[in-house]
């Protein structure tokens, strides 16, 4: 952390805030603040039992003044608990996701006519509140079906049995009742 720069968490209910002070960087343009700091899945209002966090998620970034908006850039690394879509063993994704927003200053949308033709977001005062953005890029960079490994054989859809660990006796190939008479034909040739 920059002697400028403070990040604080503040406790609201079920989850915490995260709010970075702006104070220096509001009055410089093109000036850089970054800023660096851990937070855990429950402060950020992450569901344990959805979503589980093998540990402290990492937050790096920078905020860059450009005049009427403040820039937001950085990256989060996070380290997740999940489980094979594919063999149901238990398994860590690691995650480094990049994110990017615009601040506007809250006094500007009052000025502004048309400040629901795009999303923009605003602060007020000498902080800004950058919890939705770190939770919001973790919830959407969770992969949907993770795998433990992209040649993951699974389960066998027959007797369960995992097949990256050992083989079963079941027969691989599935008939179509339906057409079981044809495949009677076809093996009399």
């Amino acid at each position: 952390m920059t002697n400028t720069e403070r990040v604080d968490i503040i406790d609201e209910g079920w989850w915490k805030m995260i709010k970075i002070t702006i104070t220096q960087i509001r009055k410089e343009l093109g000036k850089n603040q970054p800023f660096s700091f851990k937070v855990s899945a429950e402060e950020l209002g992450l569901n344990e039992e959805q979503f589980s966090v093998e540990e402290d998620v990492l937050i790096d970034g920078l905020i860059t003044n450009k005049g009427t908006v403040l820039e937001v850039t950085g990256k989060i690394n996070a380290r997740l608990e999940q489980c094979c879509s594919r063999c149901l063993e238990n398994m860590v994704t690691v995650l480094t996701i990049p994110f990017s927003e615009e601040y506007r200053e809250i006094e500007l949308k009052r000025n502004e006519e048309n400040s629901d033709s795009e999303e923009i977001n605003y602060f007020s005062d000498d902080e800004i509140d950058i919890t939705d953005l770190i939770r919001e890029s973790i919830l959407l960079a969770e992969p949907i079906k993770p795998v433990c490994s992209e040649t993951c054989r699974g389960l066998c859809p027959k007797c369960g049995a995992n097949l990256n660990i050992n083989t079963c006796g079941c027969n691989p190939t599935k008939i179509d009742p339906r057409l079981a008479v044809l495949g009677k034909l076809l093996s009399k040739d």
